[in-house]
C-alpha cells in the first residue's frame, strides 16, 4: 500500500503496527485487516467522490455502501460453489477408494467421471432454483465497518474522514415548512439535514407519519424493497393525495449501474401496490432490494429536487396546463 503521509510504497512487513517504516507516522487502516480491504488513501478518494467536488457532506452508511458495492457477490456463486464442492468431494472419494485397494484403478476412474457428470447435470437443472435462493449480502455489517474503519480513523487522525456527517444528526427545524419529506431511514435524513436541504426547500424532515405537519405535500422516500414499497403504500393510504411517491422504485434500480443491489432469501408473498409490473414484483419477492441509505449525497439531493419540482408544478396552474398539453403538442400561433 501507499503511505498516506509520505507516499512511499510499503510492503506488508514495512508497515507493521500500522506505522510507516519510512516516515514513522501512523496510519488508520491496514488493507489486509480492514473491511473491503480499505486503506487511508482509498477512504480519501471515496470521500472526494461522495462530496461530488462541491463539498457535500455524507454519512457513515453512504461511505459503507460506496466502499462495499464492488465486493458484492453474484447470485451464481451458490451454483459455482456447489459444483466445485461436489466435484472435489467425488475426486477425494475416488482417490481414497483407489488408495485403499477397495476398487481397482479402472472402475474408480470411470465411476469418478460418471459421478462428476451426473452431479453437474443435476446442478445445472437446479440452477434457477439455486440462483433464486442465493443471497447477495454486504460482506461486512455496518457496525463492523464503523468499529474497524471509522473508529480507528478517529483515533489516528483525531477527526472523522473528510466531510463525514453524523448518522444521527437531528433535522433542522423549519418554522413554516412548504413541503415535508417522510423517510424511515434516519441516516438519509441526516444527510439531507447536513447538506442544508431543510432551509433550501423549506422542507420538514420526518421519519414517522405522526411527525408530518398538516396540509403540506409529503414526499415519500423509502428503500426499493418489498417492505419499503409496502410501507409507502400504507403511507399513501393514510395521507391521501398529498403523499407523493419519491422512490426508490424497483424499476429505477433493478438494472441501473449506480444502484447497490443486495439480496436476501425469497420473501413470503406480501401486499404490493396493484399495477406493479410483473418483473418488478418478482424481483422484490425473490428477496432483492436496494437501500435508500446507499444513495450518494448528490443523487439523493437531485431526487429530492425532482420531488420539489413536482410539487411546484402541481401548485402552478400554468405549469399544470403545459404538462397536460405536452411539449411536442404546444400550440403555436396561426
Amino acid at each position: 500500500m501507499i503511505c498516506p503521509h509520505c507516499q512511499t510504497s510499503l510492503l506488508y512487513r514495512q508497515r507493521s503496527g500500522r506505522v510507516c517504516s519510512s516516515c514513522r507516522r501512523p496510519f488508520a487502516l491496514e488493507p489486509k485487516e480492514s473491511p473491503f480491504r480499505l486503506h487511508d488513501l482509498r477512504v480519501h478518494r471515496l470521500a472526494e467522490k461522495l462530496s461530488d467536488g462541491r463539498g457535500l457532506l455524507y454519512t457513515g452508511p453512504q461511505l459503507y455502501f460506496a466502499a462495499g458495492r464492488k465486493t458484492l457477490p453474484s447470485t451464481g456463486r451458490t451454483y459455482t460453489m456447489a459444483a466445485v464442492g461436489y466435484t472435489v468431494l467425488i475426486v477425494v472419494i475416488g482417490v481414497v477408494l483407489w488408495a485403499t485397494g477397495l476398487v481397482r484403478h479402472g472402475p474408480v476412474a470411470v465411476g469418478v467421471v460418471v459421478a462428476i457428470v451426473a452431479v453437474n447435470v443435476l446442478l445445472l437443472l437446479a440452477r434457477p432454483r439455486l440462483r433464486r435462493h442465493a443471497t447477495v449480502p454486504m460482506q461486512r455489517s455496518y457496525p463492523d465497518f464503523a468499529a474497524q474503519v471509522l473508529r480507528p480513523w478517529q483515533r489516528v487522525y483525531g477527526a472523522p474522514p473528510p466531510r463525514l456527517a453524523r448518522d444521527d444528526l437531528p433535522p433542522s427545524t423549519v418554522p413554516q415548512p412548504r413541503i415535508a419529506l417522510l423517510c424511515p431511514d434516519r441516516p438519509t435524513l441526516a444527510c439531507l439535514a447536513a447538506n442544508n436541504a431543510p432551509a433550501t426547500w423549506q422542507l420538514a424532515l420526518c421519519d414517522r407519519v405522526e411527525q408530518v405537519p398538516p396540509e403540506v405535500p409529503v414526499l415519500v422516500l423509502h428503500d426499493a424493497s418489498a417492505a419499503g414499497i409496502g410501507w409507502a403504500w400504507q403511507v399513501r393510504a393514510a395521507l391521501g393525495p398529498r403523499a407523493l411517491p419519491l422512490g426508490l422504485s424497483p424499476a429505477a434500480v433493478r438494472t441501473a449501474r449506480w444502484a447497490v443491489r443486495v439480496k436476501e432469501r425469497p420473501v413470503d408473498p406480501v401486499a404490493l401496490p396493484p399495477g406493479m409490473a410483473a418483473a418488478d414484483r418478482e424481483w422484490l419477492l425473490d428477496g432483492w432490494w436496494s437501500p435508500v441509505a446507499a444513495l450518494p449525497p448528490a443523487r439523493l439531493l437531485a431526487l429530492v429536487q425532482r420531488g420539489v419540482d413536482r410539487v411546484a408544478e402541481a401548485a402552478d396552474p400554468d405549469r399544470r396546463r403545459a404538462a397536460r398539453v405536452g411539449f411536442l403538442t404546444w400550440p403555436t400561433p396561426a
